[in-house]
């Protein structure tokens, strides 16, 4: 990232404004923390509690939710939750891509595995997001990586911690280098806490922008009938 030594002072200073949430490795494994970061990813604590109880309830075991189609999802976790579609594609796909790798929708090969190997597994999953890596690799392999997702992204951006022209796969490899392994669920968990306060700053910059749109809207109108008039004027004229 550009000005990286200037940003990891501004990324600092930040941190310790955040609020005191430490969040823990799921009570169901790997696997589990999997799922429940997948429905937290671009969405709120409330929500991805709801979704990750109604998708417990609502199949058998973990092989019965790997062999769900995305309505199926859909249907238990609502068509109203946040990118629910994609969200039920992504899960589908990273379940397939362990039970292609494990004959099983476990995570054993990684028991002795080193934390290189182990990060690329994750990452490379078909359907990963940096949100859902991030979580699951320093949550619960001890791996240095940090959960970044939209609406992380945006709310960094506006606070002026990220480079402008920095992109989110940037900023994601550039804030697992900040953030050690140890301290990301601190971390993490402040941030996602701050930014769950942050919708109602944004609806106020959506209606700042509307009364621009609408009074930039007022103005050509205004400017056209000018013309209008002139040109009225101008055909007038030529008759005399």
């Amino acid at each position: 990232m550009k000005n990286s030594t200037e940003y990891a002072k501004k990324f600092k200073t930040f941190c310790k404004k955040l609020p005191s949430e430490a969040v823990q490795p799921h009570e169901d494994g790997p696997v589990g923390e999997l799922i429940y970061s997948q429905m937290l990813w671009n969405a709120t604590t409330k929500q991805a509690d709801a979704a990750y109880k109604k998708l417990k309830n609502a199949f058998i075991d973990l092989n019965d939710l790997r062999m769900n189609m995305p309505h199926e999802t859909i249907d238990v976790i609502g068509v109203s939750y946040p990118q629910a579609e994609d969200r039920a594609r992504r899960l589908r796909a990273i379940l397939r891509g362990i039970y292609l790798r494990e004959h099983d929708v476990k995570l054993a090969s990684l028991a002795d595995a080193g934390k290189t190997e182990t990060k690329e597994y994750i990452q490379t999953l078909e359907g990963m997001t940096h949100f859902v890596s991030g979580r699951v690799l320093s949550l619960c392999f001890g791996v240095s990586a940090f959960p970044v997702d939209d609406r992380t992204f945006q709310a960094l951006m506006h606070e002026g911690v990220l480079h402008e022209e920095t992109d989110l796969d940037e900023a994601a490899s550039w804030l697992g280098r900040q953030v050690k392994a140890k301290d990301v669920s601190k971390v993490h968990g402040g941030l996602h806490a701050w930014v769950a306060t942050k919708p109602a700053a944004k609806k106020k910059e959506t209606k700042k922008k509307t009364k621009k749109t609408v009074k930039k809207a007022a103005k050509k109108k205004v400017t056209k009938k000018k013309t209008a008039k002139k040109k009225t004027t101008k055909k007038k004229t030529a008759k005399k």
